[in-house]
């Protein structure tokens, strides 16, 4: 079993992250009365990397529904091109 966090040795790991979530977790951990690190390990423990079949069923929809929108929007860009290029060369005849 995994030891509690307290009881290991703790380790320096620098981190990158944008200015606004270094906002928010400086907020969480004003609020809570604790330390950046502690908001930033507890976050790491609650995290649960396993993806819940419901998880999988809603990835699946919006995977299937972004393909569906770009192929809509490649068939508009065509349409749109091929506008264009009558256009052009109406243009050109004149």
């Amino acid at each position: 079993m995994d030891k509690p966090v307290r009881q290991e040795t703790m380790l320096r790991k620098p981190i990158l992250m944008p200015p606004s979530m270094i906002d928010k977790v400086d907020k969480i951990a004003n609020d809570r009365k604790v330390s950046f690190a502690e908001v930033v390990r507890e976050a790491v423990n609650a995290f649960n990397g396993d993806l819940s079949l419901q998880d999988e069923t809603l990835l699946e929809a919006l995977a299937d529904t972004m393909i569906k929108t770009t192929q809509d929007v490649v068939k508009k860009i065509d349409a749109v091109e091929k506008k264009l290029d009558e256009t052009h060369a109406m243009l050109e005849a004149q």
